[in-house]
């Protein structure tokens, strides 16, 4: 009897995965796909949405441009070809995906060409080799400052221009972590004094996942021997409150991803700085357009460069200096 080949089943991102990597709601997602008949997913056996490669692509610029003040209903329906044009007609960089940096001078960018070539060779080798004699020759600091922050942008940028893939942009997020992580473990072998006040709790809110803002923070921090204690990413509200309470925390990090939502960055803020203890000071940094508007609420700090942590260390220290004590870490 002949065989007959069954139909294969089809392949993309569920809608939980396309929120998380784009920072577009399921709901809008589901809304846009009436409205503007885009997205158009697949359906898997159960039913459920689909969502090709391609199209998740088209979304990811959608959403940059949104961020830069478009409305969707003026670019939902356009082409891939016609959303590139858009961006490639901006100026380079609005800023990074979630690197707490304003953005780069152009000369900076130049001299970085080789990181995208390795990149792109997936040399992933020589770019830990790179950064770290960097951090050896030039400090954690700097290196943050003046190389990781401008390389976030500029990787993102290219990612963006179809020149990085995605695994490849994913593969640079995580290089960085380990390399910043490495350099953070050897600050603190090497520090007389770990734990000390402020006592700072570092995470990101429901529905922020980007948490390389929050770990370039965490290198200041560290080279001010901060006490230090991580929640990680798309942590809920009531949790963070409660770990503030419980381990006594003195100041709540936290960083938004230009991917943020402005309505969701204001609503977190608010009921974060609703709920904390008196005398809790709350920090946000990152690139979220809502950060530089006129709505955070009243009493937030926000910091507009990584390297900022170490001056709101030592005024939190300054303010403090008759109530506080070294911790143990």
């Amino acid at each position: 009897m002949p065989q007959f080949e069954k139909n294969p089943l089809p392949t993309g991102w569920a809608i939980a995965e396309v929120e998380r990597d784009t920072g577009i709601g399921k709901d809008t997602l589901r809304v846009w796909e009436r409205r503007y008949g885009f997205p158009q997913p697949l359906r898997d056996s159960l039913g459920e949405r689909l969502y090709p490669l391609d199209q998740v692509h088209k979304l990811r610029l959608i959403k940059r441009l949104m961020d830069t003040g478009h409305r969707p209903g003026k670019i939902v329906a356009q082409s891939v070809e016609q959303l590139q044009d858009l961006l490639n007609g901006m100026s380079l960089v609005k800023g990074a995906e979630d690197c707490a940096s304003s953005p780069p001078e152009p000369s900076a960018l130049d001299a970085n060409a080789p990181w995208l070539r390795w990149l792109a060779e997936d040399r992933s080798d020589l770019i830990k080799q790179a950064l770290r004699q960097h951090i050896i020759k030039q400090g954690l600091g700097s290196t943050v400052e003046d190389l990781v922050a401008p390389l976030c942008v500029y990787v993102g940028e290219a990612w963006l221009r179809g020149e990085l893939s995605v695994y490849q942009e994913h593969l640079f997020s995580a290089t960085l972590q380990q390399v910043l992580r490495e350099a953070i473990a050897s600050v603190e072998a090497s520090s007389p004094t770990l734990g000390q006040h402020p006592r700072v709790l570092l995470a990101t809110t429901p529905g922020e996942y980007h948490s390389l803002g929050l770990l370039m923070a965490e290198c200041y921090l560290a080279l001010e021997s901060c006490a230090r204690f991580e929640l990680g990413s798309s942590t809920p509200v009531v949790e963070i409150l409660q770990a503030i309470e419980h381990m006594k925390i003195d100041v709540l990090a936290l960083s938004f991803s230009a991917y943020a939502s402005r309505n969701d960055v204001i609503s977190s803020l608010q009921q974060l700085i609703d709920g904390v203890p008196a005398g809790v000071e709350i920090w946000a940094g990152g690139s979220a357009t809502a950060l530089q508007s006129r709505s955070v609420p009243e009493g937030i700090t926000v910091i507009s460069r990584a390297r900022d942590v170490a001056a709101h260390v030592n005024d939190w220290r300054t303010r403090h200096s008759d109530e506080t004590q070294p911790t143990s870490r």
